[in-house]
């Protein structure tokens, strides 16, 4: 202070998630009201990641990133419900009748998604983190264990929910209408698991929970130890290529 002679910190934030500083309280503040609303349950982390040739279609028309994960609730539901075997019923039963779960059905299951559209080198890199509850409750609230999926069902509905989704976007220049289409169709035909990665932690306590929702979900783009130098044109900042772990 030019009067005083003193130095005075005054706290002043951006308050945006996209700073490092204040990005960093914000995830732990979310992370916190989360892990307080969650059961005390096993979890476990899958990332459902897109293929590149997918991935302008996403940032030309960004209302199909909400559809992702409205088709991963979709693809849990067909896993913890049972689907496939209602599917087989000689009788039918509607979706909305009493009897149409058993009790061997899960009905209610904790599903966090969480959307990032970055990679580790800040190029537009959508996916989507899901964290899952080892299990649920039946329509009787009689609590379920479910620590199995199947891999390669979900693997083959995420596919199918991707490309479907390129081609159902609203593009203002209909060329993108046609290359949706042909992405579509080379990608039919290539290994569905190019699309589904599973992480192999489990969480367990309520403490980890915590750690892992600020870590990984609703962490921000960059943090500040990862920033080398500023300019007033570029910012330089490293990474850990995941690829082949080395340090860019």
């Amino acid at each position: 202070c030019p009067q005083c002679g003193l130095t005075h910190k005054f706290p002043i934030t951006c308050k945006t998630r996209l700073c490092p500083t204040c990005g960093y309280k914000y995830s732990k503040v979310w992370a916190q009201k989360i892990t307080n609303e969650l059961l005390n349950v096993p979890h476990r982390h899958l990332l459902f990641t897109i293929p590149k040739e997918c991935r302008p279609f996403f940032c030309l028309d960004r209302s199909l990133l909400h559809k992702l994960t409205l088709g991963i609730k979709q693809i849990f539901d067909y896993q913890f419900q049972n689907t496939h075997k209602k599917r087989k019923r000689k009788k039918k039963i509607g979706k909305y009748s009493k009897n149409y779960f058993t009790e061997s059905d899960i009905v209610h299951y904790g599903l966090i998604t969480v959307i990032h559209t970055f990679g580790r080198d800040l190029k537009w890199n959508p996916h989507v983190h899901a964290l899952i509850s080892l299990g649920g409750f039946n329509k009787r609230f009689v609590w379920k264990k479910l620590d199995y999926f199947h891999v390669d069902v979900i693997a083959n509905q995420w596919k199918f929910i991707v490309l479907q989704l390129i081609q159902s976007g609203n593009y203002q220049d209909p060329i993108w209408k046609e290359k949706a289409k042909q992405v579509a169709n080379k990608l039919y035909k290539e290994n569905a698991r190019l699309f589904f990665s599973v992480g192999r932690q489990e969480v367990n306590s309520a403490e980890g929970l915590l750690k892992y929702l600020g870590r990984y979900l609703a962490r921000a783009p960059i943090a500040d130890y990862k920033i080398v130098n500023v300019t007033e044109k570029e910012v330089t900042f490293f990474f850990h290529d995941l690829a082949n772990h080395k340090k860019k």
